[in-house]
């Protein structure tokens, strides 16, 4: 601890007004301090008090010096140069990192290695550390050399460093600048710090009176620790913790009270941060459900904030820009989230088509692709007659964002840049047609607060492209804290270990404390050598070190508050882990939750159960989709027939590159439709090789174009000539297969036939039906995959309907020989069916061979299987009239390819049956 031997004076006996000055470790701290002097003066009956003037040694010192200069103290020739920002400083080590490592810079985390330099230079300036020869690494030569470009740049540009400026503000102090005050205090100095310690004794030369501040209670209770089973429960005893705290506060204290300060310290607070956020709704607003809620101030704040960049509409305007920066590389899932989510253009009254929009994009265009693309397949998407969709202001903006990026020039200032991306964003219609809260106002203030900052960037970057200045604004904004603005102080504060010693509280539980993360592991700079590191005595590079000041700000902390509470979890996913060893003198102490019946604790309601096994019947005028598809989920199970087709739940589909199987499906119908309308098989067999070939090329060239006019765009040329080549292959190994077969001549092509199925319309489309010489009929269904199966069709529930459905009911009054799926693969052709008589199709065995599917005392002849097939699909359809929507099913296996699988919930159900059992 900085001077242990300065005299210890009590918050509660410093006065208020100019003297004394208390000098603090953190920002924090010293707003936390004001605040506990402020109750002080509350408790003691003060209608008026002078505040306690806090503040940390670099922004006390800043004050002093700038008031210095404003009396004529300071000449302002002494004045060392311009002095930097750390965005500023960040940016000449960034430039030396890259002009040092050339081509290969890309490979880097240039701007983490940044960040390491500036700590380096840091270090070695204030702590004198001098590395000899023989410890130089390849990491301290590169150090060294970005550090003389960096000191060469700073020359050339009259430019001052942080540190130095620092440095030189000590020195003011050295000469003998006025204003000082009679007495100064300090307070949470743990760590040594070079720079505290040389303001220090500069002060006491200067006849400064210094002291050390107590800001802990009297009345503190010994710590006590608490074991958890994991990180999950550890927040949500630390919430419970805390609604109970301010429970026996409310019942305890008179209205006229202090208000209570509860503080939870966290190890690792972003990582945790969103598990404790949902413990503490859970706990202390649990009625807070719906977006009504969201401009409500809750009753707990992060006080470190977050990102700015994290903030919704903030997010929403960097990716908006990241646009407009790089328009020929646009990730369709981002941009398919600008769509769908507010922030932008007519966020709300064109919610509906936006989505629809993002719905189309996702079987037109590919999964990366370019802003002309998306702006062309918008247009397609707006002008379809059969979408119906809406969103005219979209297209608009859209139109307007391309037009700037085309005309904004390659190169310009960051300050230019600055201008032209808050355009663009009001181009955009940025932030949205909301109303905005209070936050999101504050929030977007300083998005154009930052964007006007990257002014300071002008004299250090010069000339830039868009890219790099929406890089430095984007890291501008994950630098820049956010702390929503709150018209009352929150009773419970989150903060992180280093931000939980902030004045005296009511309460203080720090957690995840186990071992590992309590004390910290020892993190060296890695440009400096670390032996050198140690030997100057930086806590950061000394495992000794950092265990002593941990075992110092735990006796810190147990002053701090009424009642402290340590707690750590002892287990992760499958590893087991421990406590810290500093807890060893804490006693122990078992946690368990308040009561059900504890005010304010909301007890389980009793359940009811609902049967929803069955949905309402099918309404006279209700449309249903699917056609034979629904007909085929109902029978796999019937809760997936009514989840997608009624209520029209369905999977997305996800965007691919080139064509997927859908689109492949596709073209070998159409090829195939192309060749076998209006032929016969004689007119195959008729054909010699170099004519088959010719004719092969000339369907799948047809399908090819066919396609092309109903797709977005057309495919590229190398892959058109890929899939041609398939194609070719495939239609060649088939046709090769079909001249085996017995004569016939093709009647039909995807025909289309509406059918009335108990009254449910159902619309199929037959791919192809075969005439035989003795007018049999000859169904076939095309599959393009290998995992096809007609195994289903003797059962009570057909699985595979599209072939029964065409040969029992499409075709009543036909004589139909044979049905089956035609399985065009280029490694394993055939038929999978059955037929009414042998040697029809090759492979397909006619019923009397397949008794082992099909038993004669159930199906005796042909006529009997179609009977069944006709009766079983008829039983079906009446299923789903009448609102059957129950989860069952024969092998969870049929489910493999269900597009709402969430939605029956098959795991839940399982864990209900086994507690049932």
């Amino acid at each position: 601890m900085i001077r242990s031997d300065l005299p210890l004076v009590s918050l509660a006996d410093l006065p208020g007004g100019p003297e004394p000055i208390v000098l603090c470790a953190t920002a924090r701290l010293a707003l936390g301090l004001r605040a506990a002097h402020g109750d002080l003066q509350i408790a003691r009956g003060a209608d008026t008090w002078r505040a306690l003037q806090s503040s940390t040694p670099a922004m006390w010192l800043d004050h002093l010096t700038s008031t210095a200069l404003l009396r004529g103290d300071i000449p302002p020739a002494s004045v060392p140069g311009s002095f930097l920002s750390r965005a500023q400083e960040r940016c000449l080590w960034e430039q030396a990192i890259a002009r040092d490592t050339g081509a290969t810079g890309d490979l880097f985390d240039r701007e983490g290695m940044a960040l390491a330099a500036m700590e380096a230079a840091s270090l070695q300036a204030w702590w004198r550390i001098e590395v000899p020869e023989a410890l130089h690494t390849e990491e301290f030569r590169a150090y060294r050399r970005w550090h003389k470009e960096v000191q060469q740049a700073c020359a050339a540009g009259d430019w001052c460093r942080a540190d130095e400026v620092l440095a030189w503000r000590i020195e003011c102090l050295e000469r003998g600048i006025g204003g000082l005050p009679a007495r100064l205090g300090i307070a949470g100095f743990v760590t040594p710090d070079p720079m505290v310690s040389r303001l220090l004794v500069v002060l006491e030369k200067r006849g400064i009176e210094l002291f050390r501040v107590d800001s802990g209670r009297k009345t503190a209770a010994p710590a006590r620790a608490v074991e958890l089973p994991d990180a999950e429960a550890e927040c949500i005893a630390a919430a419970h913790w805390a609604r109970d705290c301010l429970q026996r506060h409310g019942a305890e204290k008179p209205a006229m009270a202090t208000p209570l300060r509860l503080r939870i310290a966290v190890a690792d607070l972003p990582a945790r941060r969103r598990l404790l956020e949902a413990a503490l709704d859970d706990a202390l607003h649990p009625q807070a459900v719906g977006a009504g809620w969201a401009a409500q101030e809750k009753d707990y704040v992060f006080v470190a904030g977050a990102p700015l960049a994290a903030e919704a509409l903030i997010d929403v305007a960097l990716r908006l820009l990241q646009l407009f920066v790089n328009p020929q590389r646009v990730a369709q899932a981002g941009f398919g989230a600008l769509l769908c989510g507010p922030g932008w253009s007519a966020d709300i009254d064109e919610a509906d088509g936006r989505a629809c929009i993002e719905a189309g994009l996702r079987e037109l265009l590919p999964p990366e692709t370019s802003l002309e693309r998306l702006q062309r397949a918008v247009s397609r998407l707006l002008a379809e007659e059969s979408t119906a969709v809406h969103a005219p202001r979209l297209a608009i903006h859209l139109g307007a964002l391309l037009e700037s990026a085309r005309s904004t020039p390659r190169r310009q200032l960051p300050s230019a840049w600055g201008s032209a991306f808050g355009q663009v964003l009001e181009a955009l219609g940025w932030p949205g047609q909301r109303e905005l809260l209070a936050t999101e106002h504050e929030a977007c203030a300083q998005l154009r607060e930052a964007m006007g900052e990257l002014l300071a960037l002008d004299v250090i970057l010069g000339r830039v492209t868009a890219s790099d200045a929406l890089r430095q604004l984007q890291r501008q904004c994950r630098d820049r804290v956010f702390a929503a603005p709150r018209q009352s102080a929150a009773r419970v504060e989150v903060c992180s270990l280093g931000d939980a010693l902030a004045g005296a509280g009511d309460g203080l539980w720090v957690m995840g404390l186990n071992e590992g993360a309590w004390p910290p592991a020892p993190r060296p700079n890695p440009l400096l050598p670390a032996e050198l590191q140690r030997r100057a005595g930086i806590s950061a590079a000394r495992a000794d070190s950092l265990a002593m000041e941990a075992l110092s700000l735990q006796a810190l902390w147990c002053g701090s508050a009424d009642e402290v509470v340590f707690s750590w979890f002892r287990q992760e996913g499958e590893r087991p882990l421990r406590a810290s060893p500093l807890l060893a003198g804490v006693p122990r102490d078992e946690w368990s939750p308040a009561p059900e019946n504890a005010p304010g604790v909301h007890g389980a309601a009793l359940l009811e159960r609902l049967d929803d096994a069955r949905a309402p019947p099918l309404g006279a005028d209700e449309r249903i989709r699917g056609g034979t598809a629904l007909l085929q989920a109902q029978a796999m199970c019937p809760a997936w027939g009514f989840y997608q087709y009624r209520l029209g739940a369905a999977v997305l589909p996800a965007p691919s590159f080139g064509l997927d199987a859908r689109a492949r499906g596709s073209l070998l119908h159409a090829a195939l439709e192309e060749f076998w309308r209006g032929r016969a098989l004689a007119d195959l067999l008729q054909l010699d090789a170099s004519g088959r070939e010719a004719e092969i090329r000339r369907v799948v060239s047809h399908a090819l174009v066919e396609f092309d006019h109903r797709a977005a765009e057309p495919v590229p040329p190398r892959l058109r000539q890929l899939e041609d080549k398939r194609l070719q292959i495939l239609l060649d190994v088939w046709l090769a297969l079909e001249a085996q077969r017995a004569p016939f001549r093709v009647i039909a092509c995807e025909e289309r036939h509406e059918l009335d199925i108990e009254g449910l319309p159902v619309r199929v489309v037959v791919d192809r039906v075969d005439q035989l010489d003795d007018g049999r009929l000859v169904v076939i269904d095309y599959k393009s995959g290998r995992s096809v199966s007609a195994d289903s069709w003797a059962d009570a529930r057909i699985s595979e309907p599209q072939l029964p459905i065409y040969a029992a009911l499409a075709f009543p009054d036909r004589a139909v020989a044979a049905v089956a799926l035609a399985r065009v693969t280029r490694d394993e052709p055939g038929f999978l069916g059955v037929a009414q008589s042998d040697g029809l199709l090759p492979e397909v065995k006619p019923l009397d061979a397949l008794r082992k599917r099909y038993p004669e005392q159930e199906f005796a002849d042909w006529d009997a299987l179609r009977r069944h097939w006709a009766q079983r699909i008829r039983e079906i359809a009446l299923e789903v009239r009448n609102g059957a929507a129950a989860v069952v099913f024969d092998d969870e296996q049929v489910l493999a390819y269900c597009d709402v699988h969430p939605l029956l919930r098959v795991a839940e159900r399982r864990t209900q049956f086994e507690e049932e059992q």
